[in-house]
């Protein structure tokens, strides 16, 4: 059985595709997007695991792009994403499975069995209405995250309704296909719906199964009323409603929280690449015992991801702290940085980030906390969208009353290697750095193509000396 694994991971890209072959798939990997096309012109494969962390935008688009282009191979999504929103997404686009990480190995494997048994079977293929997920193969039913247990009589009514979604299935043919009787008195079915009801329908405002009066029952959304709109309101529309844009009236206050949570949950989500790694290694290892030592470069791999795991983690720590900085209108750039890069010392130490420092010593920026939290996320993204070592140069620019703060990024052990550049790696957080930014009273410039930022901040109008020009 042949696999074509897309994740741009290089590391969790080669042990992915070293387990699979463990079990007995021929696997292929590919690092961007024009690999994966050319792989699906040039052999068929029978499955394709998809990272959605994948290229320079998302993996959603190339998912779209090969449905809307005639590919039906199967694809299996990866993604540190746990919102339900993002799981449906993901199917409705033309996912065949979702799978959140960090996941089990052993999972993984299980998941793609089921898969390939499906494509071989259709009766066996898993059904979706909505966020309910009926697994025929795994007897699982799923709402959202909640796993929902069903006796074998539920399960079968509920496959029944489901095979059957948004149509009308009257209680003679549910009663005949699921307990093989032609009874017209009977109560079972009415019965049956009810508990269906309680642990598909009560946990959930978006109810599932209804009633066709005289007729049966349905499932799917609630049938339109004649002025276009639905007898409940859709969680998705709710969802769908912009909220009013943060106002920026005082550079000096804190970041919202809003932001806050959305730039921790951009940093968890790069997190989940190495705990992924790490997880799947030390599963390996208890699964093949006794297995032949491991080798060193397979243990050197595993050593960096722990640091990467380590330097994320307290990179989000840094992030939601609301507190622990001076509280100084002013700092100097030296100040500044050595405050920053204390939450990275992990991977410093280790050699997976190396800082070149260029920048005036005696050059005072604005000491909010906003600014901080941002250096932050831009040190974080770079560790987390990078798994060969780095080194960052920071260079400082006096321009027009400003400093022109430049972040360059570029690979350590061979400066020629492509690494990706800004926009990439901040494309999902694009909106919430402007802001900031502005709100600390500077601007922010992407380099299109390039592995650099630009951070423009006002300094203290009058800089108080230090004790070097350039270091």
């Amino acid at each position: 059985m042949s696999i074509l694994l897309a994740d741009d991971d290089a590391q969790l890209a080669t042990f992915l595709s070293k387990s699979l072959e463990s079990e007995g798939y021929s696997v292929h990997t590919a690092l961007d997007e024009n690999t994966v096309l050319a792989e699906l012109e040039r052999q068929n494969y029978k499955l394709i695991i998809l990272d959605l962390n994948f290229g320079q935008t998302d993996g959603l688009e190339l998912l779209e792009k090969l449905r809307s282009g005639g590919v039906e191979t199967p694809v299996m999504v990866l993604s540190a994403r746990n919102r339900v929103s993002d799981r449906i997404q993901s199917l409705n686009l033309g996912a065949d499975d979702y799978v959140t990480k960090p996941f089990s190995f052993q999972e993984l494997a299980a998941r793609a069995n089921a898969i390939l048994r499906r494509k071989s079977d259709p009766s066996l293929s898993v059904l979706r209405v909505e966020d309910l997920e009926l697994d025929p193969v795994l007897r699982r039913v799923q709402r959202g995250k909640q796993e929902i247990k069903l006796s074998p009589k539920e399960f079968g009514l509920l496959q029944l309704l489901m095979r059957h979604a948004g149509e009308t299935v009257s209680r003679q043919t549910l009663l005949q296909e699921t307990w093989g009787t032609q009874e017209t008195d009977s109560n079972l079915v009415d019965v049956y719906v009810n508990y269906l009801r309680k642990k598909v329908d009560s946990f959930s405002t978006e109810k599932l199964i209804q009633t066709v009066r005289g007729a049966g029952y349905r499932l799917g959304r609630p049938a339109p009323l004649r002025n276009g709109t639905t007898a409940l309101h859709s969680q998705q529309a709710a969802l769908s409603i912009n909220p009013p844009a943060m106002s920026i009236a005082d550079h000096a206050a804190p970041i919202a929280q809003p932001t806050v949570r959305a730039l921790i949950h951009s940093v968890a989500h790069d997190l989940a690449q190495p705990l992924t790694s790490v997880r799947c290694y030390l599963e390996m290892l208890a699964l093949h015992s006794p297995a032949a030592p491991p080798q060193p470069v397979e243990l050197k791999s595993m050593e960096q991801q722990t640091d990467r795991a380590i330097a994320l983690a307290k990179g989000i720590s840094a992030l939601a702290r609301d507190g622990g900085f001076g509280g100084e209108p002013w700092i100097s750039l030296e100040q500044l940085f050595t405050e920053v890069l204390n939450e990275f010392t992990v991977v410093i130490n280790s050699g997976l980030l190396t800082v070149v420092r260029r920048w005036d010593s005696s050059m005072q920026v604005t000491g909010s906390l906003a600014l901080r939290q941002l250096l932050v996320l831009f040190v974080s993204k770079l560790v987390g969208r990078n798994t060969r070592p780095l080194t960052l140069t920071v260079t400082s620019r006096m321009k027009e009353g400003f400093c022109d703060l430049e972040l360059r990024w570029q690979c350590t052990d061979n400066p020629q290697n492509p690494v990706p550049d800004a926009p990439a790696v901040f494309v999902k957080d694009l909106k919430h750095v402007h802001e900031i930014a502005y709100q600390v009273g500077g601007e922010l410039g992407l380099a299109e193509g390039q592995p650099q930022l630009t951070l423009r901040l006002p300094v203290a109008p009058k800089a108080t000396p230090g004790r070097g020009a350039m270091r």
